[in-house]
């Protein structure tokens, strides 16, 4: 015999709230207030209540919009991902609303609402660092929802990013193939699982070379301002018998290369004469100045087309498996990645005897 569904009536007598405060919050009306829909959302959870029938519904009446969630479109990925997805959008006569969670969970929360009262198909969500408030609220609404960029190791929703820990394996590899042993990896945080992915990886490539007591993670902050300050000490410092000033800088976001540019400009040294830099995200502003900075590239594009695939499939099958994608991301050498200083010295002092001994000059 199967077991009998809780009905959202049983919900409501829990909560202590009434029948139409409990349907508002399934509906993802605006007005009930911000303890009365924790109470319904922890009764629910308690009697596993589901509401199936409800979303039904509105995935009869579709309103052809799409929610899409981004901590800020100031971040050049965020911005790419956004423009990428409304031009898919408007292809297929979607609309987009965008929101912001300024790296707030509790703001995400409220934007979240705040689409959930428009009656959006389907959600698009790059999350803050700890959005379990806001999954918990789109899994009672069983709405689609398709997590980009900031994935986790297990993710309840389809997902979509590039494969971090391989990408920056692969411009760890590069740096050590240009003979560098003494690298530092640049990253503002650790506590998203894309980033700490990012470091694993480096970390990975370092132990295989047998260099992984000469790897350095450093943590200094989440702006530019922070980045900076934080790697200036590490540049200037002198080599000491337990570390070495590093030769190679692997910068894991855009905002972490911002502040690294920033501090080796403070210490006066020059790229790649003095130190090389590989950035992770690869952008126009990279390439306006000489040197031009080599660059691990997110293939933005792709992910966008993923992530609107999988969204898009959900409408006509909501029960599909959740589908997660993780892309290759490709290395772009350019100019700011060479050997170290001492090698590089090495070679060309090389290519001069050399060409004497053939006869050019030298």
């Amino acid at each position: 015999m199967s077991q009998r569904k809780t009905t959202i009536r049983e919900v409501a007598s829990r909560a202590g709230v009434s029948l139409g405060t409990a349907s508002n919050v399934f509906n993802g009306k605006a007005g009930v207030g911000a303890e009365s829909r924790r109470r319904v959302l922890e009764a629910a959870e308690a009697l596993g209540f589901r509401p199936n029938s409800l979303a039904a519904g509105l995935r009869r009446q579709r309103t052809r919009t799409i929610g899409l969630v981004v901590p800020d479109v100031l971040n050049i990925v965020f911005n790419e991902l956004v423009e990428h997805l409304e031009n898919i959008a408007l292809s297929q006569s979607y609309e987009v609303i965008i929101v912001t969670s300024r790296e707030d969970p509790e703001r995400e929360h409220e934007r979240v609402r705040a689409l959930l009262s428009r009656r959006v198909d389907g959600l698009v969500i790059v999350p803050t660092r700890d959005w379990s408030a806001t999954e918990r609220e789109m899994r009672h609404h069983r709405i689609p929802v398709v997590v980009l960029d900031r994935v986790a190791a297990h993710d309840h929703f389809p997902s979509v990013a590039v494969d971090n820990a391989a990408a920056t394996r692969l411009g760890t590899e590069h740096l050590l193939a240009l003979g560098h042993r003494d690298l530092a990896f640049v990253i503002n945080s650790t506590r998203l699982w894309n980033s700490a992915a990012r470091v694993e990886g480096f970390l990975e490539a370092m132990r295989a070379a047998g260099l992984e007591k000469r790897a350095r993670v450093l943590l200094p902050g989440m702006t530019q301002e922070e980045t900076r300050a934080g790697v200036l000490p590490v540049l200037t410092a002198s080599d000491s018998r337990n570390a070495k000033r590093p030769t190679a800088v692997f910068t894991g976001s855009n905002v972490a290369t911002l502040g690294v540019l920033r501090a080796v400009q403070d210490a006066g040294m020059s790229i790649p004469q003095d130190l090389s830099l590989l950035a992770f995200d690869d952008f126009a502003w990279l390439t306006v100045l000489r040197p031009f900075v080599s660059a691990i590239r997110q293939p933005t594009e792709a992910l966008a087309g993923h992530a609107w695939r999988i969204l898009t499939a959900a409408f006509e099958a909501p029960d599909r498996p959740a589908e997660h994608i993780r892309l290759p991301a490709p290395l772009i050498a350019r100019e700011t990645t060479a050997p170290p200083p001492g090698k590089a010295a090495a070679q060309r002092r090389m290519k001069a005897f050399k060409d004497t001994v053939d006869g050019a000059p030298p």
